[in-house]
């Protein structure tokens, strides 16, 4: 007891604080993770319960995550069922540890990888670990929306067809905003030509379980991951890795799972992957069919009652758009004179509702069987407080065409680099990868120079209040010295 109160009253926290606010405040949460907060039936209530007890260890009788052949197998095995996959693991690194594994398992160093320029920033790892040579593939462009949409199938068989020797292609099924690229067209041009497809699946680990919902990956991928804290119920950090047939070899992939995992993992994340499984396993279609219902309530609502406009079906098939998970809200404000930026603030601060996230045209929900319709009220409610202004114009246009690169990425990230201003940085050869939020898609990746364009696009999204992770708060980024 005199610890406790020791404890109490000396200690400084103040990401406790600040979580404890957080979880005080009556929120409305339209963020990861997909739980919302709330418990899924009376296990997940258990969690609360037994957070201190379920902590353990590797010890006997518990299983080894890395040469599992008890309980955490057992999991393993009814996970891979669940999702047709040969063999199915447990990712506690996040989806960015599987997504360079399963790249591992696919390419050795100087191999050749086809990649859609609109893929998270875990595929920069990859490159890193593997030293695997980057073909990138550009994604199409809304530019009325101000975001890069998809890549095309006839894009990636140009590329295939234009570099033979690529062993393994990287798409990305959904990108941030839900759009889908063409699985199956692209998986029959990758399987005639002989190669290895990979999928980073990690916003859709709810397609398969509705009709309306975009083709999951599993059906036609040698390996994919997928985050389930994302869209279903695990906790932050937890993914899983499903790999089928016999193009991945499965040593070479667990042997990277080892590299790039820690050698103490988390129970409580194991077991949220594990209840997470069994929830849908036991009610998944009717979970993921009442979460279609509240998303398209809200994109009803939203384009009636609102100046804005929520993207939906009708952009199916437009501008490289091939399918969208419309379990996700891209709502475009822009035209109705807002900024993402400011509609996000408006939401924060005035109606405590917390976004996913926003850029300057548009703002994002992301909706899950773990909301309700109480949730969906109180944000039309907000937007419709909101009322039209004169359009915003189009500042940024996006390039529309792949950098110029000096270096792989591998060897420009074990180059030596200094420090330079953004606006003194033409003609450099990036070290750091510039990734601007918005769209998400990397502007320039290591070994790329920096041109005219480039800083142009950068300048422009910082004074607007966006961000971009490689750019400093003084404007600094990062090159390799002497190049």
């Amino acid at each position: 007891m005199g610890l406790k109160k020791k404890v109490n009253k000396h200690i400084e926290a103040p990401l406790l604080n600040i979580l404890k606010k957080y979880a005080n405040t009556d929120s409305v949460r339209f963020h990861m993770p997909g739980h919302k907060a709330r418990a899924a039936g009376h296990i997940f209530e258990e969690f609360k319960e037994n957070l201190f007890k379920w902590d353990v260890t590797e010890i006997p009788g518990m299983d080894d995550l890395h040469q599992p052949r008890g309980p955490i197998k057992r999991a393993q095995e009814k996970l891979a069922e669940l999702y047709g996959a040969d063999k199915s693991f447990f990712l506690v690194n996040g989806a960015t540890s599987g997504v360079a594994a399963m790249m591992g398992a696919a390419i050795a160093p100087d191999d050749e990888i086809l990649i859609s320029r609109a893929s998270h920033r875990s595929v920069l790892s990859g490159l890193i670990i593997t030293g695997g040579r980057p073909v990138y593939v550009m994604p199409e462009r809304w530019q009325e929306l101000g975001v890069y949409t998809q890549v095309n199938s006839k894009s990636v068989a140009e590329a295939l067809e234009q570099n033979p020797k690529i062993k393994a292609v990287l798409l990305t099924n959904p990108v941030y905003q839900g759009f889908c690229p063409d699985l199956g067209a692209i998986s029959k041009l990758v399987r005639s030509s002989n190669k290895i497809l990979l999928v980073d699946e990690a916003h859709g680990p709810h397609f398969g379980f509705n009709s309306g919902l975009p083709m999951c990956a599993g059906k036609v991928a040698d390996a994919w991951v997928q985050s389930p804290h994302k869209m279903l119920t695990s906790f932050t950090q937890s993914a899983w890795l499903h790999v089928k047939g016999n193009k991945i070899d499965k040593n070479r992939l667990q042997d990277f799972l080892r590299l790039v995992t820690t050698t103490s993992p988390s129970y409580i994340l194991m077991a949220s992957l594990d209840v997470s499984r069994a929830v849908m396993e036991l009610d998944g279609k009717a979970l993921v069919k009442r979460a279609l219902a509240l998303a398209d309530k809200a994109r009803y609502d939203i384009n009636k009652f609102t100046p804005f406009y929520c993207v939906g079906p009708e952009v199916k098939g437009k501008n490289g758009i091939y399918d969208i998970d419309l379990s996700r809200l891209m709502v475009n404000v822009s035209q109705a004179g807002y900024t993402g930026y400011q509609v996000e603030k408006i939401l924060r601060k005035r109606f405590k509702i917390y976004a996913e996230y926003a850029d300057l045209y548009n703002i994002y929900f992301l909706i899950t069987f773990s909301n309700n319709s109480r949730d969906i009220n109180r944000l039309i409610k907000a937007l419709s407080a909101l009322k039209a202004r004169t359009k915003i114009p189009k500042s940024i246009i996006w390039p529309d065409k792949l950098p110029k690169k000096a270096l792989e990425p591998k060897a420009a990230f074990y180059s030596i680099g200094e420090d330079v201003p953004l606006k003194q940085s033409l003609g450099r050869v990036i070290k750091e990868a510039l990734v601007p939020y918005p769209p998400g898609v990397p502007l320039l990746m290591p070994g790329e120079i920096m041109e005219k364009e480039h800083i142009e696009v950068l300048t422009a999204l910082l004074k607007s209040g966006g961000c971009c992770q490689g750019v400093t708060s003084e404007g600094f980024i990062r090159v390799v010295s002497n190049a």
